[in-house]
């Protein structure tokens, strides 16, 4: 666009000098060497024989004669007009050399812009000729790095940090360093395990729902909660207050809310503990994290896992970096949630909300694709109206060593200087 305004700009310049110099050459022509308009008269028989005259004149006696009526001989005409000729013919000199140095500066200014923007954005090439792309290499490295897990401070997180910093040596970069800091995480409990059972209404244990061991929420409460089942849709803010017009009780009832609608686990969290829910249950359904085709999506068993904690950095050091082993005030997070939460699988959701209970129905836009499930609000359970939900999460921490691995490559121009 930037090209395309200068072209046109210079177009209109050329333009405007061609009309100038053409307008100043009509006028001249019509001026002799003396700066007076002069008439030129002939015989009317030599004027007889001028090709492209239909009417012959009568024979008069034609004779130059100037403005203010006084006879001009006849070689005073023709030094004259010998005089006007090489004046003509060097002004037409001129107005052709001005014409070629204003159309060779065009030309320079329009092909010096289009060579620079062509050396900036190279060579095109057609994206339907461009050969697929090959990565083998890349492809084994991340099968093999995601096929073992390797939490924050394990070993197999300290070796991997390691073989990337050698990768970044290896590549001869400038500057390679690791820094390092001590933080303190959540973990799942090595001697009590996260659990879910459906109870009577005394609290005797009937059924238990099978849980992954490895699947928790980080920074989630612990304890033991006890309460019916409701299905809050995405846990948004919207949806909690929808229950509530729809007259559904939340108070003391356990929330299984799924993945998406545009909130982190953590809001899932906060929201549904505002709104008076003693626990949390967080699923991905196959309508917004698909199960098929077979083999390439999301398996019904697998569970996403998120932190939920409403806030960033390590929540007992809030507003201090955690630098190692360096002392703080005893404080903690303002948005570390109350309630305990679990993540759990799409087949266990699916069990759970089989067998929900109730008169109310959801409403439009909440009923996902779980197979074998009337999308009921609870929070009552078949089979037994006095039927609830035990949530039990014992997650624990500890302060482990975390190594952030940095490679740098270092300028010409200003190395100095941060971007």
């Amino acid at each position: 666009d930037r090209l395309e305004m200068r072209i046109f700009g210079a177009c209109l310049i050329l333009a405007s000098l061609i009309n100038s110099l053409g307008a100043s050459l009509t006028l001249w022509l019509k001026e002799d060497g003396f700066g007076h308009r002069t008439g030129l008269w002939v015989n009317a028989n030599d004027a007889g024989d001028m090709e492209g005259v239909r009417h012959r004149a009568p024979p008069i006696e034609m004779k130059l004669v100037g403005e203010e009526g006084s006879e001009v001989t006849l070689s005073r005409v023709m030094t004259v007009r010998q005089m006007g000729r090489r004046k003509t013919a060097a002004y037409l000199t001129l107005s052709a050399l001005l014409i070629f140095s204003t159309a060779f500066l065009l030309g320079y200014v329009v092909f010096r812009g289009v060579c620079r923007v062509c050396a900036n954005e190279g060579d095109l090439v057609p994206l339907s000729d461009a050969p697929a792309g090959d990565h083998p290499g890349t492809l084994e490295r991340v099968v093999r790095v995601s096929r073992a897990s390797h939490p924050p401070g394990s070993s197999e997180g300290n070796a991997l940090a390691r073989e990337i910093l050698q990768n970044l040596q290896n590549l001869r970069m400038d500057h390679t360093w690791t820094d390092s800091h001590y933080a303190t995480l959540q973990f799942p409990s090595r001697s009590q395990r996260n659990t879910l059972w459906l109870v009577d209404a005394e609290g005797a244990e009937l059924e238990e729902i099978p849980l992954d061991s490895e699947a928790y929420c980080a920074y989630s409460a612990t304890g033991t909660v006890t309460g019916g089942l409701v299905y809050v849709n995405y846990g948004r803010r919207e949806d909690v207050l929808l229950l509530r017009q729809m007259g559904v009780d939340v108070n003391g009832a356990i929330a299984i809310v799924r993945v998406g609608g545009g909130v982190s686990f953590a809001e899932k969290v906060w929201f549904v503990q505002e709104a008076g829910f003693v626990g949390a249950l967080i699923y991905p359904d196959p309508a917004d994290v698909p199960q098929d085709p077979r083999r390439l999506g999301l398996h019904g068993n697998t569970v996403i896992s998120e932190h939920v904690h409403l806030g960033s950095g390590d929540p007992f050091t809030p507003g201090f970096p955690s630098f190692n082993h360096t002392q703080f005030p005893s404080s903690q997070s303002s948005g570390l949630p109350t309630i305990p939460a679990q993540p759990i699988s799409a087949n266990v959701a699916s069990k759970l909300l089989s067998q929900l209970s109730g008169a109310t129905l959801c409403p439009r836009g909440w009923q996902g694709r779980l197979p074998y499930v009337e999308c009921v609000l609870g929070p009552g359970f078949s089979g037994g109206s006095n039927r609830r939900l035990k949530m039990a999460v014992h997650n624990t921490m500890k302060p482990v060593l975390l190594n952030n691995i940095f490679g740098s490559i270092e300028g010409s121009v200003e190395p100095g200087e941060e971007p």
